[in-house]
């Protein structure tokens, strides 16, 4: 339209690819015509392939929720936090009455005197996490060295506005409501706290006995590997078979038949379930963030056209080099997001004179 209005008045040399550039390089036509950086799938971190180590030493946290009970004739609000093991995928529930950082702290502790204290925690940016990690990390230096709270338990935290790092979680979290939605299904009347915890146990128990690996159609194939094997030593209440061609598995001796069952799992865990985890998706050469970058942070609350605005000051690169966070300096402060939620206007190197601000 454009190259017709003005051929209606002037000939200009060049016109179409004249007007083309103009438009490619306007910076107010760049924020709705541009998309958001994608990185390529980084590495897997440690805490997926931890084997062989006690169950539950590297733990993702999520809470959901709220869940209403009856309690006499009033209605209380339950939450639930959801524990997980990020090698084993078995899961732990505990019940949460309120969103404080003390009732994270006690969840927390009824947690650890029946799994053990794990070395990680990963969870997102909650309130109550935050709070959490602060009041743990007071606590245990008025106990014991810096060292040593240090080294107590380690929690990490993913970016805000990234769940999508915290899928190892989030899926989980969706199993266990189709469980509790399929119990409950459509009553009406809340359940009193001690049905509650039943369920909750009960979902734990459906949830930690499905199938890790490949369910095999040859009946003479093992059965498929299950969480609770790593926690029960069998899966869906019945005891494994002692026919696994190894003395100490015969053994009379219980320590070495335990440590044999739990080394044959994970042997089956190496072979079976690691190569199953995040296949690898090659891309193209993609973009790459840089401090000084002009960029827009994706709100999905907010319409696209009032995005914030701001530049990129500081990289957090992986493990392979490649930068997944950033920081970035906006009007209202500096926030730090992933690279998925940013959508690139003024790379550095160009002007960025007239950048939208």
């Amino acid at each position: 339209m454009v190259v017709n209005e003005l051929r209606q008045i002037y000939w200009i040399i060049n016109l179409r690819s004249t007007v083309r550039s103009v438009a490619y390089n306007c910076q107010f036509c760049k924020v709705p015509r541009s998309t958001t950086f994608q990185p390529p799938m980084g590495n897997l971190p440690k805490a997926r392939l931890a084997h062989h180590c006690r169950p539950f030493s590297f733990v993702g946290l999520d809470y959901f929720g709220p869940v209403t009970v009856a309690v006499g004739r009033r209605r209380e609000k339950r939450y639930v936090a959801l524990f997980t093991c990020l090698t084993i995928r078995a899961i732990h529930l505990e019940i949460v009455h309120s969103l404080s950082s003390d009732a994270a702290i006690m969840a927390l502790r009824r947690f650890i005197a029946r799994r053990g204290t794990p070395s990680e925690i990963h969870s997102d940016n909650g309130t109550s996490f935050v709070g959490a990690n602060r009041e743990l990390r007071a606590l245990y230096s008025e106990a014991m060295s810096d060292f040593a709270a240090g080294e107590m338990i380690k929690w990490k935290f993913i970016p805000p506005s990234a769940p999508f790092m915290g899928g190892s979680w989030e899926r989980l979290v969706k199993s266990v409501k189709t469980a509790l939605k399929v119990t409950l299904g459509n009553n009406t009347r809340s359940p009193t706290d001690e049905i509650f915890i039943t369920l909750l146990c009960e979902a734990e128990a459906l949830v930690n006995s499905r199938p890790l690996t490949h369910v095999a159609c040859d009946p003479q194939y093992p059965e498929a590997l299950t969480p609770s094997h790593f926690i029960l030593g069998y899966s869906s209440g019945r005891p494994i078979p002692a026919n696994l061609n190894d003395s100490d598995m015969c053994s009379r001796s219980g320590w070495r038949r335990a440590l044999r069952m739990a080394d044959h799992f994970w042997k089956r865990w190496i072979t079976e379930y690691l190569p199953t985890l995040s296949p690898r998706r090659f891309v193209g050469q993609v973009p790459q963030i840089s401090v000084g970058d002009v960029v827009v942070v994706v709100d999905g609350t907010l319409p696209r056209g009032t995005w914030p605005k701001g530049l990129v000051t500081t990289l957090y690169p992986g493990r392979d080099g490649v930068t997944r966070v950033v920081d970035i300096d906006t009007q209202a402060g500096v926030i730090r997001r992933p690279v998925k939620r940013v959508v690139p206007i003024c790379l550095r190197g160009e002007h960025v004179q007239n950048a939208p601000f």
